[in-house]
């Protein structure tokens, strides 16, 4: 069973690539749009899975951030 560490170093993960393929969807050949466009559903849906993994969890925020926070971090980056 995966640990709220686990948990969120796949989320951080999942949100990088994510973020890269975002990109691809501005891509001109097509073809890359359209991959890009399935992997994005994909992964927003994993992400999905993964917050509430997450928060089923029940983290001590005083001690792990807040999903929507670390999101944010993990986004900056």
């Amino acid at each position: 069973m995966l640990d709220i560490a686990d948990i969120l170093n796949l989320i951080r993960l999942n949100e990088i690539e994510l973020q890269k393929t975002y990109k691809e969807l501005e891509s001109e050949d097509a073809e890359t749009r359209n991959n890009a466009g399935e992997i994005v559903v994909q992964a927003e849906n994993l992400g999905k899975k993964l917050k509430q993994m997450y928060e089923d969890k029940g983290p001590d925020h005083s001690v792990y951030p807040k999903y929507d926070d670390y999101i944010e971090i993990v986004g900056k980056r």
